[in-house]
């Protein structure tokens, strides 16, 4: 039997939180023999394989369902508005009921294919069981802290130039350490004045230090589709970054496919999460938001869904939640019994 991993190759750029999500299927196949690209599941017309096919579907409906030369398993899948429907036609249906249950990401989608009669229940995400392989010790791990994409937003409106223009002035020296870290692609000035709205918030929470120290990562833009041309080289980086976070004593992100990780990990994680966003982004949190220990920011302000008694840093922080162990086991257990099963 071949086995093969979902790949996801972006027109414009590339989210490196996919390939964490291959790489979470791929600890448990016997060998990688390949990439079937998400985006061309019907049109997949070489051997036979299994594919644990977790991820976010679909950008192209006219691609679904898929190529019955791929024997799948349904675990950690979201189902977005933006394809219902491709994704509740009957065809769709028939097709999913072929290989029930079918494990979701979120409560919307098991909501969702629940109403139209699929065995459908809430799996959590695939990216939850990454401490299987990559877990470290507690004594291996380094007095750093990631900022991995952290939510915030600047206005430009004249009052709020005006506002962060005097704050660069007062605080220039921090905000221009972070912003020489800061993968941003705007430059100069205008970058600062971005990084001054982030600066000015977060300090209300975190520690001028622990913001001065950190170490900033961006997991979606073209750097990723630039640099790594291929689907090998980019589930490599993949680890790189989770090796990274299983090291960490703490990280905060906006990224689900950086927080979820750092759950299986057991890496101290908060998530920060916008409060006003889209129907199509907001759909994918239901059953999610629950495992997170989270900051909203509201109103251009960061709101802890926690107590905060003195600032955070990398040795005063919230401790993870430990719902998510429940879906990890249960995850682990359903992927290798499909590899075992003939």
């Amino acid at each position: 039997m071949k086995y093969k991993l979902l790949s996801i190759r972006g027109e414009k750029e590339t989210n490196i939180g996919d390939y964490v999500q291959a790489l979470a299927s791929a600890q448990f196949i016997p060998q990688i023999d390949g990439f079937i690209n998400r985006e061309a599941l019907k049109a997949y017309n070489q051997e036979e394989c299994k594919v644990i096919m977790n991820g976010w579907y679909i950008h192209h409906p006219e691609q679904w369902p898929p190529s019955d030369k791929i024997i799948p398993l349904y675990v950690a899948v979201h189902f977005n508005t933006l394809a219902q429907k491709a994704l509740l036609s009957e065809e769709s249906i028939k097709y999913l009921k072929k290989y029930e249950p079918i494990g979701c990401r979120d409560t919307y989608t098991q909501d969702l294919l629940n109403k139209k009669g699929v065995n459908a229940y809430f799996s959590g995400c695939m990216t939850l069981t990454l401490g299987n392989k990559y877990k470290v010790e507690n004594n291996q791990r380094e007095d750093k802290c990631y900022f991995v994409d952290p939510y915030f937003v600047t206005h430009w409106t004249p009052f709020a130039l005006l506002k962060n223009s005097i704050y660069l002035l007062l605080y220039w020296k921090p905000i221009n350490i972070i912003s020489k870290k800061y993968p941003e692609d705007k430059k100069g000035l205008r970058k600062k004045l971005i990084l001054t709205t982030f600066y000015r918030e977060y300090k209300k929470i975190f520690t001028e230090e622990t913001l001065i120290n950190a170490e900033y990562i961006c997991q979606q833009n073209t750097y990723y589709k630039e640099k790594f041309k291929t689907d090998e080289e980019r589930l490599k980086e993949a680890e790189i970054l989770i090796k990274k976070y299983a090291r960490a004593k703490l990280v905060v992100t906006s990224r689900i496919h950086c927080a979820l990780p750092c759950l299986g990990l057991e890496t101290p994680v908060i998530y920060t999460e916008n409060a006003s966003q889209s129907e199509a982004s907001a759909c994918r949190f239901g059953g999610l938001r629950e495992l997170f220990t989270i900051l909203k920011w509201n109103k251009n302000k960061l709101i802890p869904d926690f107590k905060v008694t003195q600032k955070l840093s990398i040795n005063n922080h919230p401790t993870n939640k430990t719902l998510w162990k429940k879906y990890a086991e249960n995850l682990i257990e359903t992927c290798k019994q499909f590899i075992n099963d003939k």
